[in-house]
């Protein structure tokens, strides 16, 4: 097993890491659909207050970077937060998506490989309040990635998953491009697949774009019903 592999690597590798409450392994690895040279693999680090996050880094990462190679990620992502920013990320901390609207998938799909699981503490918020930040910082990253097609088409994937997360979805691969098809959406099926299949960015500017505000729209029309 992939993630059991991982674990083992970076739990030999790393010692005790001054200021390190916990280190979370989650996202596709855990849940069983990663694609080598598609997904990324995503780690989850929790500091204790005050500790400098630069330094906790630069000391984990190149040791997650090293044992996460072999499965040839498109990227090892590596989030942090401190301890108590996590009774309220929404107000308190950095609001990841992981830790608010796909929040149920971070639940039921995590491992912790260094310290104390720390689910219990994240409070649980109801999804019509957290849908419509998560669809304004889509818009904000529009603007913010224009004239980079990679990063609009990872959006524009971004966007597609929401949507079919919204209509019932996990967030497996499968089951997003089985609701896509279902809501018989050809253009982010078309976005999507393309997305799964190495990522590749066929699609111009102009068409990632208005795919992304027609879409916001929607379910931000969704959200007011």
């Amino acid at each position: 097993m992939r993630a059991k592999r991982l674990a083992d690597c970076i739990r030999e590798k790393l010692g005790r890491v001054s200021g390190l409450h916990s280190l979370i392994l989650y996202g596709s690895l855990v849940r069983g659909d990663f694609v080598p040279g598609t997904s990324d693999v995503d780690f989850f680090v929790v500091l204790e207050d005050g500790t400098d996050p630069e330094s906790v880094l630069l000391e984990i990462k190149p040791v997650l970077e090293e044992c996460s190679s072999s499965l040839n990620p498109v990227e090892v992502d590596v989030a942090w937060e401190w301890l108590s920013n996590l009774s309220d990320p929404i107000n308190l901390g950095y609001p990841y998506k992981f830790l608010t609207v796909y929040q149920r998938d971070f639940r039921e799909n995590h491992v912790v490989l260094l310290g104390e699981d720390v689910v219990d503490i994240i409070p649980e918020y109801p999804l019509d309040e957290l849908l419509p930040g998560r669809l304004e910082c889509i818009l904000r990253n529009l603007e913010r990635f224009s004239g980079n097609r990679k990063m609009l088409h990872i959006l524009a994937g971004e966007t597609a998953r929401l949507m079919a997360f919204l209509n019932g979805s996990s967030l497996t691969k499968e089951d997003v491009l089985s609701t896509l098809r279902k809501l018989r959406d050809e253009d982010a099926v078309r976005i999507y697949s393309a997305y799964l299949d190495g990522r590749k960015t066929g699609f111009d500017e102009r068409f990632l774009r208005e795919f992304v505000l027609s879409r916001v729209k929607k379910m931000a029309e969704k959200v007011r019903k």
